[in-house]
């Protein structure tokens, strides 16, 4: 449901509870959205930038890293639009990010690190969005 759609719905609701409901909802789809938009645009122009003789392949493998959120199926539920994925997931960990900060010191996986971090930055600006709405 995109942002246009949500305020078509929003505007057409009469009773509060309803109001309150669909608003909620439409806000977290579009936060939602972004987010998912973000891990694949934010690398595409790190890759441009950064790797710019092989941008397309890098950003090719910085979209892969996106398996890193494999780590999710371990959870309970799998999916909770609520959980900040920064310290609850395995992969998500402190310890984690310096591996991957590590990572970046080795010339054969620069790409797949910058992806990671990439990631992981993405993450905790989705954190903070969760905890300021």
């Amino acid at each position: 449901m995109t942002v246009i759609g949500c305020s078509v719905i929003i505007l057409s609701l009469s009773q509060k509870a309803d109001f309150l409901y669909f608003s909620t909802y439409c806000l977290f789809m579009t936060r939602f959205f972004l987010h998912m938009l973000a891990h694949l645009l934010v690398p595409g122009l790190v890759a441009r930038f950064a790797f710019k003789q092989r941008w397309q392949r890098a950003w090719l493998i910085m979209a892969a890293t996106m398996i890193v959120d494999a780590d999710h199926l371990l959870s309970s539920p799998i999916f909770d639009p609520n959980r900040c994925s920064i310290g609850n997931h395995l992969l998500h960990t402190e310890p984690a990010m310096a591996i991957y900060g590590v990572l970046l010191l080795i010339p054969q996986l620069r790409i797949i690190a910058t992806g990671l971090l990439i990631h992981m930055a993405l993450d905790a600006i989705d954190c903070y969005f969760q905890l300021f709405s």
